[in-house]
């Protein structure tokens, strides 16, 4: 008797390994490996201020040099599909993406990157106040300043030029991160397979009211007594920053002590267990003692007063010349917001579907979530975007065969996953 040939309705057609009403098994999908982790070294346009020895008992680093040779850190994750690039929000790191990522790595090849001044990658302070630094020029009058979103598209290019020479890819961004990612977009919409922006800070949306609050601290002297007043007014900041994270989610129980530490350790000391002599007993740590990083806090000031929705409105160049030119972003769009999102309504993923260079615009919400969707949803917004990478590239040029992360599965999804990878010519 000769052996059937694979095709859909062998793929579709097996008895279940198990009674029916199974869970979801994520582990049919391709292995994607470690996720990995490094640093991006490059020169900025001009100098900035950077730690180089410890704190002291105030916060406050010891020793710190002019420089604009800087890093950005990364995390990998996959090797097979489509390339994607991943920037987080504020006052967030990559942390705030890795959940996701994991989700995608077995579909996608993945990194994940710390914005300048934030998280592990280089947070020079006073940056641009000192001109000269790698170039004889000063900044041309009228240019936005190094903190300006349109900026940090210098460096994003450099990085993915470096690790993954002349390949189109996925940007994904959310909030901030989604500033830079408009931006990039105007400018280099043939380097991109797609755009994906999640809650996006957009048109005159921005500023909101917390973070303000905090940029407004950049007006204090950067000097020694304007440090004693910055750490004065910042001496809860770890409170309010444990606060606007939970205002930026719709369920308040996925952050908790252990997880916030992910997100708040550039600011905030967070192994509490060990102290700087690493022994847990010197110099123990006490709610009162426990000390904030204020340089970190600083440059996290400077860049929130820079930025304003002059960098976010439809680019005029009479009218707003700082602004996107959105009709330059002509590449496949999905913009997905949390329909419980409390600091930037939903609604205006529509006005992107009117603006872009483009027809070809998904919009999606993310039921249960709140400003940071993936936070709070992160495998509805793993889906979301699959859903449309796969249909932007086609499902054979995805890493593997997707059937979702939720919900009930038959239980003969390992043996149809096998029949669909032979369809589609995917090797694992």
């Amino acid at each position: 008797m000769t052996a059937q040939p694979h095709n859909a309705y062998t793929a579709l057609s097996h008895h279940p390994e198990r009674a029916a009403g199974n869970e979801v098994d994520r582990s049919i999908y391709r292995n994607p490996g470690p996720m990995t982790f490094g640093r991006f070294p490059f020169q900025g346009p001009t100098q900035g201020l950077v730690p180089t020895g410890d704190r002291d008992s105030s916060g406050w680093p010891t020793q710190a040099e002019w420089t604009d040779r800087f890093e950005i850190a990364w995390t990998k994750h996959g090797d097979q599909g489509p390339l994607v690039l991943m920037l987080h929000g504020v006052p967030c790191n990559r942390g705030q993406w890795e959940e996701v990522q994991r989700l995608l790595a077995p579909f996608c090849e993945t990194i994940n990157v710390d914005m300048l001044g934030m998280g592990e990658s280089s947070k020079p302070r006073r940056y641009g106040e000192k001109i000269g630094a790698g170039v004889d020029q000063a900044i041309p009058e009228g240019k936005a300043t190094q903190w300006d979103w349109a900026n940090d598209v210098d460096y994003l290019e450099a990085l993915m030029q470096h690790e993954y020479p002349g390949r189109k890819f996925f940007l994904i961004a959310d909030d901030w991160g989604a500033g830079i990612a408009s931006h990039y977009a105007a400018r280099l919409s043939d380097r991109l397979l797609g755009l994906i922006e999640l809650d996006a800070i957009a048109f005159d949306g921005y500023p909101v009211n917390e973070i303000q609050a905090i940029g407004r601290a950049a007006m204090l002297p950067n000097d020694e007594e304007g440090d004693r007043q910055f750490a004065a007014a910042f001496g809860a900041f770890d409170q309010a920053l444990v606060q606007i994270l939970k205002t930026m989610v719709h369920n308040k129980q996925v952050y908790n002590q252990y997880k916030l530490r992910l997100l708040t350790f550039p600011y905030v000391d967070v192994d509490y267990a060990r102290n700087r002599n690493g022994d847990g007993v010197t110099d123990v740590f006490r709610s009162a003692t426990a000390p904030l990083n204020f340089h970190n806090i600083r440059v996290l000031s400077d860049r929130a007063a820079a930025l304003s929705p002059a960098q976010l409105l439809p680019y005029d160049p009479d009218r707003q010349p700082l602004g996107v030119d959105y009709s330059a972003i002509h590449c496949p769009c999905l913009i997905a917001w949390g329909e419980n999102d409390t600091m930037m309504p939903a609604a205006q993923i529509h006005r992107y579907a009117n603006v872009l260079g483009t027809d070809n615009v998904q919009t999606a919400l993310i039921p249960n979530a709140g400003h940071f969707a993936h936070t709070d949803q992160p495998r509805r917004v793993a889906e979301t975007m699959i859903d449309f990478m796969r249909r932007v590239v086609g499902r054979k040029n995805m890493g593997d065969i997707y059937l979702g992360n939720e919900g009930i599965w038959k239980g003969d999804e390992r043996a149809m996953i096998n029949e669909l990878r032979t369809l589609d010519g995917i090797e694992v």
